[in-house]
């Protein structure tokens, strides 16, 4: 009995039960995330003040607000001027469009999340590699190291610089200032993009299909895109997302459910399916054709 009471025990099952939850994603990321908190605090591994303390923490609120900033600037206009100078630039040289494409997105991921910065340069790219007939393979991996690099320049460029510094501000230390990573960061920057871009065009595939290997040939995003109702009788109802199966079965993604004008995005998994839901999916064509007909969707 001392064993399952043995707080070394209860730590290592929370923490291997939560794994197995965000893994299997049997509850949303964020419902399990709290569970875990409430799990820690009911069992008196820490107080109820320690458990909550994250909600408060400077580095969540400046994750939060970087995210914020990240939409904020995407829907300015300024991107449009990036791709402007991406498409004048770039040169149709390898080696010259990956410095371009690196010195582009490695400043700005130095304020602005990096992942925000992939997803929006992602149909530039796509676009890029159209026009000088490249393989897209051949930009998005050195952009997404260019990234990485650029978010060592300041301490907002990565979430791990900011909770690093609200670690060391909790043991009694100064809090990192913003630009007290910048002087090692640029040497690491500048080492990475200079062999991101002599040699990674010679070690990265260059895929093609007919013209350039485009971004949705390289990487199956020519997909369909779908809205799809659940009507009365189907063999869907009273299920869950996850339940039906739906989506490994016929290789879809649901990328959002409506439900009487209200719209549920991602995690979906746990979702009851009700009779006039709409389903936006995203697949093949013959996917989408198979799932209306094998499951009486309209």
């Amino acid at each position: 009995m001392s064993f399952l009471t043995n707080p070394i025990f209860q730590t290592l099952a929370v923490i291997g039960v939560g794994l197995v939850a965000f893994v299997s994603e049997w509850l949303p990321v964020d419902l399990t995330a709290i569970v875990i908190a409430i799990a820690l605090m009911l069992l008196g591994l820490v107080s109820p003040e320690q458990g909550v303390s994250g909600f408060g923490n400077t580095a969540t609120i400046t994750v939060m607000a970087m995210f914020i900033l990240s939409y904020g600037i995407a829907k300015t206009g300024v991107i449009q001027l990036v791709r402007d100078f991406l498409l004048r630039w770039g040169g149709r040289s390898a080696s010259r469009q990956i410095f371009v494409l690196g010195m582009t997105v490695g400043p700005i991921t130095a304020f602005i999340n990096n992942t925000a910065v992939v997803a929006v340069f992602l149909p530039i790219v796509e676009e890029w590699s159209k026009k000088q007939n490249i393989s897209a393979s051949k930009l998005l991996i050195p952009m997404s190291y260019a990234t990485i690099l650029g978010g060592l320049l300041t301490l907002v460029g990565t979430s791990t610089n900011i909770l690093a510094s609200g670690i060391a501000k909790e043991l009694g230390y100064a809090e990192f200032t913003l630009f007290q990573f910048t002087q090692l960061g640029i040497i690491v920057f500048v080492i990475g993009i200079g062999y991101i871009t002599f040699v990674a065009p010679h070690l990265l595939p260059a895929r093609r299909t007919g013209q350039a290997g485009l971004l949705g040939e390289d990487y199956g995003l020519n997909d369909y895109v779908s809205e799809v109702v659940i009507p009365k009788g189907s063999s869907l109802l009273g299920q869950t997302l996850r339940s039906s199966r739906i989506q490994r079965k016929f290789d879809i993604d649901v990328l959002e459910l409506i439900r009487s004008g209200t719209h549920f995005a991602q995690p979906l998994g746990n979702k009851l399916l009700l009779a006039g839901d709409i389903l936006l999916i995203r697949g093949t064509k013959e996917d989408l054709l198979r799932i209306r007909d094998e499951r009486g969707l309209e």
